[in-house]
């Protein structure tokens, strides 16, 4: 945190508080792969399979892309990527896009691991090897981006910014379909045609001519060149723009394909859901008959019990008078009997 004096008097909590609010807003952890917590550095295919696991990554735009340059050794070249986040419209992410060879991570002779500026351009033993084709993160502040590339990449300066209309911004989703086909455009790295030049240079070249409206601006010349010579690199932007089209389209008809099952799936489980709730409607609606007709038993029982007690009671009357009517005519037949 940056003050305009370098003392200060008196401790605000309104500005502590903001700057602890800040920093919970400007994390997001519901789009792994884009807004991730800490410095992490991915092969574009597994960038792919990552934003596949969120629906957002389909939302989240590009708005901007910056072309970075390495000012030492190779003068290694590679892009930066700014993502908006598609719900917190705060929030910014910028990724670390490159294409360096499989040899950049081995030991040199002294046991140190050499920085990506380091590889030779002239080693013969990295002409043709598996291209390293990865996608960066880091913490989301200017002062780690700063960091991780003076660490990563030493010297550099930006050459250019690409900004796209936000009528016309490629999402996550459409950015990583695009480097997976440059990866099966040229799996391999050879120093004269698929190096990092080429692929930073087709990466902006081809977003720049899917995404009309973009605003370019060259900072410095410089892109391409070796000490101010140019290096040659294949033309392949017309043709990984035609592969895009296709994958694009069998990415549509799988996401089509997955909402589909999904939503086949939801029905499949509203209809179950109506099912049990039916079943239990039914079970309660006999559950209350049963109640019902037991109360009903009960209600008639008690009143055969009545009528039985009733009967009973009248029958003992009966019997009680008849007795009485049986004692008064022996008393009368007594009394006959006397006179």
């Amino acid at each position: 945190m940056a003050f305009k004096s370098k003392s200060v008097k008196r401790f605000s909590v309104r500005n502590f508080l903001a700057t602890i609010l800040h920093a919970f807003m400007s994390s997001p952890t519901d789009l792994p792969g884009v807004f991730t917590q800490g410095d992490t550095r991915t092969p574009v295919g597994d960038w792919y399979s990552v934003l596949m696991t969120s629906e957002l990554s389909s939302q989240c735009d590009l708005e901007r892309m910056v072309f970075g340059k390495c000012t030492k050794d190779v003068q290694h070249e590679f892009i930066l990527l700014h993502f908006r986040h598609p719900v917190q419209r705060h929030a910014v992410a910028v990724l670390v896009l490159d294409r360096t060879s499989r040899v950049e991570c081995t030991e040199n002779n002294g046991g140190s691991f050499r920085s990506v500026g380091q590889a030779s351009v002239l080693s013969p033993s990295v002409s043709q090897v598996p291209a390293h084709d990865t996608i960066s993160t880091t913490f989301n502040s200017p002062s780690a981006l700063e960091s991780y590339l003076t660490q990563r990449y030493r010297s550099y300066r930006f050459l250019s910014n690409l900004d796209f209309p936000a009528s016309a911004r490629p999402s996550a989703m459409q950015v990583s379909v695009l480097l997976c086909v440059l990866s099966k455009h040229s799996p391999t790295y050879r120093l004269w045609q698929y190096q990092c030049y080429w692929y930073a240079h087709t990466v902006w070249e081809t977003l720049k001519t899917l995404f009309d409206g973009c605003q370019e601006t060259t900072l410095i010349d410089g892109r391409s060149q070796f000490w101010g010579q140019d290096i040659p690199k294949a033309e392949s932007v017309e043709e990984v723009c035609k592969q895009y089209h296709v994958e694009w389209a069998l990415f549509e008809n799988v996401v089509e394909e997955r909402r589909e099952r999904k939503e086949e799936e939801e029905r499949w489980r509203r209809v179950e859901e109506e099912r049990k709730q039916r079943e239990e409607a039914e079970r309660r609606l006999e559950e209350e008959r049963k109640q019902r007709e037991e109360a009903e038993r009960r209600v008639e029982e008690e009143r055969r019990q009545r009528e039985e007690e009733r009967r009973q009671k009248d029958e003992a009357a009966r019997e009680h008078e008849a007795e009485i009517n049986r004692m008064r005519e022996r008393v009368a037949e007594l009394e006959r009997r006397a006179v």
